[in-house]
């Protein structure tokens, strides 16, 4: 893909560099910073490489899901103490 016209523009070359790959696999959010891409140089439009994006993709099958993915019970704010929520803000009277 190396000096390509923009697919999007039609007009700018494709120039090498690396980009934050972000994806929701399975309800999670999968962030991966420095993914080999491809950014147009005049309108900005960015392509990963496909060989980076099938390696993550394999690495996310092998690896499962992340480990601090929240579960239902650890947004019951009655599982994890005894008063109101933190994030319930008091009503003002």
């Amino acid at each position: 893909m190396n000096e390509e016209t923009c697919p999007a523009c039609l007009v700018g070359r494709l120039k090498a560099t690396t980009a934050t790959y972000v994806e929701v696999y399975e309800g999670t959010l999968i962030q991966a910073p420095g993914t080999a891409a491809w950014q147009c140089d005049t309108c900005g439009q960015t392509y990963f490489d496909e060989g980076a994006i099938q390696r993550l993709n394999a690495l996310i099958g092998t690896g499962g899901l992340p480990p601090n993915r929240p579960t239902r019970a650890s947004w019951d704010s009655s599982a994890t103490h005894d008063g109101p929520s933190p994030l319930v803000r008091p009503r003002s009277r």
